[in-house]
């Protein structure tokens, strides 16, 4: 029967300890660590094993080793460090990779080996046997050596193919690291930005070329993947062994309880178990130099493009400093915020895509003339007296689908719509006073006048009670699942929420719509976090949280003038969805106002890493307005 041998193959510094620990701490999985090394570094040098004891005085190596025949027989062992010299050094790699068009010319492959191969298979098959495990992770790293055990007999190999952005790679290369497990040096190996990225360039090219497959053999992982979301991605690696369903060491999202391991050698930290959490190490940003940065991009690129990293990356402001990204400094001219403005378009674009960049902000040029010739024989075929129009305000939390309701609505000739680029009617995305609201309303030709005044959200109420037009507004507050929110929030606007939940904890608020009309006790609420530890996604969480809370606490949910929208509902079953809005509206339904949206499912189930006390928050209010809404489609349906 075969030894399932799960490999973590790339090049250092990428993550690859940490991600066998946890791997480890599964029922039925043994983390051996670097087994490369296991007889120079473990057996000739004496280091130490992860549980703490030299690798030869550890209970189980001993009996693997014992078992294996590795210590009563030097010339098995000779006959490995042999193997391993002639075949699994950088500089046999060339053969190696011959080898993968022409098996003959594989080193790995030589009759002479036999003896060692199944030296090699004997030893993972009593690591199996020992440790009463189905899997064995093996995190050696080198490409050339996974390729050995591919030729070995009875090793069945799965390959986790890590890789980690080059620069984070580099800079880690080049920090000191001490060594604590009995090695004669004091520190790990440091090496520099253009080695460090050859080798990268090396190992990973190597990794593609040699190992390949379906999903039960061969995945390619970013670290920053993992550390995004890590229990999805340990499922994910535990599918390809028919392990999916395994209990996972996670106590929360991002945090995972480890216990001692009996790792053969690897990275220091492997000899650390207890609480650790997950984050990405992008210290990088701030500490790595500019010129090592850029070298290290430019020696790369061509893999930086194919594994999904940008080949410029955006440098992390050092002390926590705003960035052009955050927001709007103040004071700032028109020219500085239409620089800001674009580059913040652009990195959005960049990683979301520019065809969504096009269709959120209405740049399709042949789009917009369609619509507005579509608007301009409506009104000749309908005339209607200035004066009539209703005015209605979508309104609700930025990233919550409402430039798709506005473009389906945009596409009715009867609305004539103001988003909030639209600088005759807003003001730096604040609607203007209500005389130039009431006389946009009063001037309109069409039947409605539709705004998109998110930033005025807390001012529903005066808006539609004060205006004064001669037909009542109507609003529809749109909502969407935090965690789908925040995604997108973090994405376009980073730290934006973090920054102003921060200056209104500090007292700070007084001038920010951001802090309008909010309760006392939201603002007690507000104040007791620590905002120097507290995540980009964790503040976007409560900053949904605070702006959705404004629909009950000024009363909205008692209004018939007030609709609730869910960005979910008009995704899964869009017709119903745009058919609601149009009763409430009073506007005659037809398919073209929901051409451009795609029916599909809720979306990712996965939550992501937010503080327990702002998850809550979080869910309850999410329970208040899907009762609420409910309550609106029984109410409309009796």
């Amino acid at each position: 029967m075969s030894t399932v041998v799960l490999y973590i193959a790339g090049t250092g510094r990428s993550g690859s300890t940490v991600l066998a620990n946890i791997l480890g701490e599964v029922d039925g999985v043994f983390a051996a660590g670097e087994v490369r090394y296991l007889w120079q570094r473990g057996l000739n040098e004496g280091r130490l094993c992860g549980c703490g004891l030299p690798v030869r005085e550890c209970p189980v190596w001993s009996r693997v080793l014992a078992m294996a025949g590795e210590v009563d027989d030097p010339e098995r062992v000779d006959a490995i460090v042999s193997m391993l010299q002639r075949t699994g050094r950088m500089r046999n790699l060339p053969s190696v990779l011959a080898g993968a068009v022409v098996p003959r010319l594989d080193p790995a492959k030589a009759h002479s080996l036999a003896p060692a191969r199944a030296a090699l298979g004997d030893l993972y098959a009593a690591m199996a046997a020992v440790t009463a495990s189905r899997v064995i992770v093996d995190s050696s790293k080198l490409p050339a050596y996974a390729n050995v055990l591919a030729a070995s007999p009875g090793i069945d190999l799965r390959v986790v193919h890590l890789i980690r952005d080059p620069r984070g790679a580099a800079h880690s290369w080049s920090s000191k690291k001490t060594l604590a497990d009995g090695a004669a040096r004091s520190h790990m190996e440091q090496i520099g930005p253009a080695k460090s990225a050859m080798l990268w360039d090396v190992w990973n090219l190597a990794g593609g070329v040699l190992f390949k497959g379906g999903p039960d053999r061969y995945l390619r992982l970013r670290y920053e993947d993992f550390v995004a979301d890590p229990p999805a991605t340990v499922r994910r690696i535990l599918g390809m062994v028919g392990m999916e369903n395994a209990d996972l060491p996670f106590v929360s999202g991002h945090e995972a309880r480890t216990s001692p391991n009996h790792s053969v050698a690897g990275n220091p930290d492997r000899l650390r178990h207890g609480a650790i959490t997950l984050r990405s190490d992008d210290r990088w940003r701030s500490a790595m130099r500019p010129r090592n940065r850029r070298l290290v991009s430019a020696l790369t690129s061509p893999l930086l493009l194919r594994y999904g990293y940008p080949l410029r990356a955006a440098a992390k402001q050092p002390g926590g400093d705003e960035t052009i990204f955050d927001r709007a400094p103040a004071g700032e001219g028109a020219a500085s915020r239409l620089a800001r403005r674009l580059r913040r378009h652009l990195r959005w674009g960049r990683t979301e895509g520019f065809s969504r960049l096009v269709e959120e902000d209405e740049l399709n040029p042949i789009t917009r003339a369609r619509v507005a010739a579509s608007k301009w024989e409506w009104r000749r075929s309908h005339p209607r007296a200035a004066g009539t129009a209703t005015p209605v305000y979508l309104v609700g939390l930025q990233r919550s689908g409402t430039n798709m309701l506005a473009r389906g609505l945009d596409i009715a000739p009867e609305f004539e719509v103001h988003n909030e680029n639209d600088r005759s009617v807003f003001d730096h995305f604040l609607l203007r006073d209500d005389d130039v609201v009431r006389r946009v309303v009063l001037a309109s030709r069409h039947e409605y006048v539709l705004f998109k005044p998110l930033c005025d959200s807390h001012r529903v109420d005066h808006l539609l009670d004060a205006l004064g037009t001669p037909s009542p507004g109507r609003a529809i507050w749109a909502y969407r699942d935090v965690d789908g929110r925040v995604r997108s929030a973090v994405s376009k606007f980073g730290r934006n929420n973090l920054l102003t939940l921060r200056d209104i904890a500090a007292g700070n608020g007084a001038g920010m719509w951001q802090a309008q009309r909010l309760s006392q006790a939201t603002l007690a609420e507000i104040a007791s976090y620590d905002y120097s530890t507290m995540t980009a996604e964790t503040a976007a969480a409560l900053f949904w949280w605070i702006r959705n809370g404004l629909y009950f606490e000024t009363g909205l949910d008692r209004r018939d003038d007030v609709l609730l929208a869910s960005y979910q509902d008009v995704l899964a079953t869009p017709v119903e969805a745009m058919q609601s809005i149009c009763t409430f509206l009073r506007l005659a339904y037809r398919p073209a106002l929901i051409e451009h949206i795609s029916p599909r499912g809720p979306g990712s189930p996965l939550q992501l890493d937010i503080d327990p006390r702002v998850r809550a928050l979080c869910d309850h209010l999410q329970d208040r307005l899907d009762e609420a809404l409910r309550g609106q489609r029984d109410g409309a349906a009796a």
